[in-house]
């Protein structure tokens, strides 16, 4: 594709325009197109009286930019495919007369006969759209093609008119460059219910790539507000009786009673701003002359004629500002008679700020003190460093505190702030200061209370409460974290890791060895009865679910090794064996606790073996090779002890042992649930 082709279709202008002329010749109108940087496209429809002048060339136009001449590269005549977009107003009178509702079927049959109209002056290729002003946008079908167009059966209607709101949207819909956007719009000329102004709509249409007809339906207007006076006159109905609230209303057009002889329909302030934005646009607001008013139909029939003759011309700007308003004028010098159509304008906005540097890259060195710092590498998805940071923080309470001061720094994304929450939790939790452990269990309850959903828990919900409870078994301190874990299986009672929670946090109320003994309160040395069947009952519950039962029978098994009932453990830890081959940490504690507990039994030959296959799990954990040293001291192997004792002071172990962490329950899978949490906050 050449470099001249390319500017073109990048520039293509294709937007006709019709106006009544106003004396000898109509003032220029602005007609929508877009421009390159290089190339700039307008359409220009040229009549004499109401005939079309067709055999015009270059050399014949005269055409400036800012009141530069330009030169006139190329002249076209050609019919463009059109896409049009049909507006309809079936909105009720916000000061709700009292009146019989019509039924949606005749409300419907209305809209589709206006419809039916204007598709048949459609041609071939030419594609339309369908939308209906009322409380809501409605489109009540999208762009297709004309021959397609589906009979309107059913519309919303009655409501508030978001007429602004719905002409911005339409005037925003992008458009094909060797096609035309038109839309038509009946409107009884009143807004209600939109958020964007009248100053704010003519903005947009004079920057828009459509061309905007708005028709003022004025005989509607001024029945409803004939049929609003007489019931306020006569039958006491001022205000409305079925609408409790009424909302401000911009009018377009002065309405009055249909009984008014000479009524004036003049533009207000706002129906200015709107006439003024449709004929940027090329279109125009017509109004009611004489006894007849424009329909839909009138109105586009006229706009359609003008594009079956039309002129596209080219220029390149040379001579003028690039950016800025750029006023256009067409004129044909040899024939003043000549009316001519033509945009008057056209706007290159300025280029966009250029974007600020990127931040430098946040990596596991990198120092983050404040909340922000750590809020922004967070938004990027640069964990690691915002938890290596947090766990440094000399006092999370101050990280804490602001957090709470600041509220949610993603306001459109509150999964992402409760996550993140957790990870100040955990920076506090395992403080060693107090009061950061205080303020970080009260942000873990004001965030227990946000997270869940008001109707049915979510799969979000039940992430972060596992990304919790997995953090929370690791400080050890059952106390504060058991109603934590209450909470979660109130929301998920079926959820296996919660159930596996509990027990182990029961447990931790215990943690040494010891035996039952006869006090109502478990104490350093013995546990209550109580207290122990607790730990039992609750293991044995998690143990019937599949997904935790091996982990739960060997906790279990282990707390009945402590208590004195090691013959029982060994018992239990035999029917495990199959935790091996599915987890290796799991698999090394169970050959561990079982070579303590056949010690126990005295059965030292089988103890032996258990360490060895612990030995051959994890060959770089430590509590299995000394065990195993010690089993052989007691065999007498005074070899192979020496051996392994040389081989554990040469070689500092790289692995972390698993039962230095057999306290901390499933804190070990805390970093595995938090990142599956991250996932579905992002």
């Amino acid at each position: 594709m050449t470099r001249e082709v390319s500017l073109i279709v990048a520039a293509a202008a294709v937007f006709a325009v019709w106006l009544p002329a106003q004396g000898s010749q109509a003032p220029a109108q602005q007609q929508t197109f877009r421009t390159s940087a290089d190339v700039v496209m307008v359409d220009v429809t040229v009549r004499r009286g109401n005939t079309p002048v067709t055999g015009l060339t270059a050399a014949d136009f005269d055409l400036r930019d800012n009141g530069v001449r330009q030169e006139v590269e190329t002249v076209e005549s050609r019919a463009v495919p059109i896409d049009l977009s049909i507006i309809v107003d079936v909105s009720g009178d916000s000061y709700r007369p009292w009146a019989n509702r019509p039924p949606v079927a005749k409300v419907a049959a209305g809209v589709d006969e206006q419809v039916r109209r204007l598709t048949r002056l459609l041609r071939d290729g030419d594609r339309v759209r369908l939308f209906a002003v009322d409380t809501e946008l409605q489109q009540v079908w999208p762009l297709q093609a004309a021959t397609a167009a589906p009979p309107v059966r059913t519309i919303v209607f009655d409501g508030q008119s978001s007429l602004y709101n719905t002409l911005a949207a339409v005037l925003l819909q992008p458009v094909e460059p060797t096609r035309r956007h038109v839309i038509v719009a009946a409107t009884k000329g009143l807004d209600t219910i939109s958020v964007i102004s009248a100053s704010g709509l003519r903005a947009i249409a004079e920057r828009s790539d459509a061309q905007l007809h708005l028709v003022m339906q004025e005989t509607p207007a001024d029945a409803e507000y004939t049929l609003h006076l007489f019931q306020c006159r006569y039958m006491d109905l001022c205000w409305p009786s079925r609408r409790f609230w009424v909302p401000a209303r911009r009018r377009l057009f002065a309405v009055c009673a249909v009984s008014t002889p000479g009524c004036l329909h003049r533009l207000l302030p706002d129906g200015v701003e709107l006439k003024a934005g449709a004929e940027a646009t090329g279109g125009g607001l017509y109004q009611g002359a004489a006894l007849s008013e424009p329909t839909l139909h009138s109105v586009f029939a006229d706009a359609f004629e003008n594009f079956r003759q039309s002129y596209v011309l080219r220029y390149t700007a040379r001579g003028v500002t690039r950016q800025g308003w750029h006023r256009i004028t067409v004129t044909v010098p040899r024939d003043r008679s000549l009316r001519i159509q033509a945009r008057t304008g056209y706007a290159i906005d300025a280029p966009p700020p250029a974007p600020p540097p990127p931040p430098p890259p946040v990596t596991n060195t990198t120092v983050l003190r404040t909340l922000a710092d750590l809020t922004a590498a967070y938004e990027r998805g640069v964990y690691d460093p915002v938890t290596l940071n947090l766990r440094r923080a000399p006092d999370p309470s101050v990280l804490i505190r602001d957090f709470d001061r600041a509220g949610n720094p993603w306001p459109g994304a509150p999964r992402r702030e409760a996550v993140f929450a957790l990870e100040l939790v955990e920076s506090g939790v395992f403080s060693p200061r107090p009061t950061a452990r205080e303020d970080a269990i009260l942000l873990l309850d004001r965030f227990a209370h946000l997270i869940r959903h008001p109707i049915e828990p979510t799969e979000f919900e039940r992430a972060w409460w596992l990304a919790a409870l997995t953090m929370l078994q690791g400080v050890i301190r059952p106390t504060a974290v058991q109603p934590f874990v209450d909470r979660a299986l109130a929301r998920f009672p079926d959820e296996p890791r919660f159930r596996l929670a509990r027990a182990i946090v029961i447990d931790q109320l215990w943690p040494r060895a010891g035996a039952i003994g006869g006090s109502d309160k478990p104490s350093g040395n013995a546990t209550s009865a109580e207290h122990a069947a607790l730990v039992v009952s609750t293991y044995q519950a998690a143990a019937a679910f599949e997904e935790v039962r091996d982990e739960a029978l060997m906790r279990l098994a282990w707390f009945e090794h402590r208590t004195g009932r090691s013959a029982d453990a060994v018992v239990r830890l035999g029917g495990a064996a199959a935790i091996d081959a599915r987890d290796a940490q799991l698999g090394y504690l169970r050959e561990l606790m079982l070579g303590h507990a056949l010690t126990t039994t005295g059965r030292t030959d089988e103890a032996l073996s258990a360490f060895r296959r612990a030995v051959a799990l994890l060959p770089g954990a430590q509590s299995a090779r000394v065990a195993l040293m010690n089993t052989l001291i007691v065999r007498g192997e005074r070899a192979e002890a020496d051996a392994i004792a040389e081989a554990l002071q040469a070689a500092p172990s790289t692995v972390i042992d698993p039962w230095w962490t057999y306290w901390q329950g499933d804190y070990r899978r805390y970093p595995q649930a938090l990142r599956a949490a991250r996932e579905m906050a992002r």
